[in-house]
């Protein structure tokens, strides 16, 4: 079958009853919000005339504050700090 221009594939029904609430890690707080962090890197390791500045997205507890570790990415999970 042919693809048509600027349709969208269609996504697979889910049935948000079978879902798990996500909760903070701490607290048990199930209400997040979305936050940013800047990570630099230096011109030196990135051979560039300029330090990088990386965003990453994460999520803090609406409670606590405490970093969602569960969505960030493997990498940063044990290097951010709140």
């Amino acid at each position: 079958m042919a693809d048509i221009l600027g349709q969208q594939p269609q996504q697979p029904k889910v049935d948000l009853k079978q879902a798990k609430e996500m909760a903070c890690q701490d607290c048990e707080g199930t209400v997040f919000i979305q936050g940013t962090k800047f990570l630099k890197v230096s011109r030196l390791a990135t051979g560039q005339a300029k330090d990088a500045i990386i965003p990453v997205e994460l999520y803090l507890c609406g409670d606590c504050g405490e970093i969602l570790q569960e969505l960030l990415p493997e990498e940063l999970k044990s290097s951010i700090i709140q």
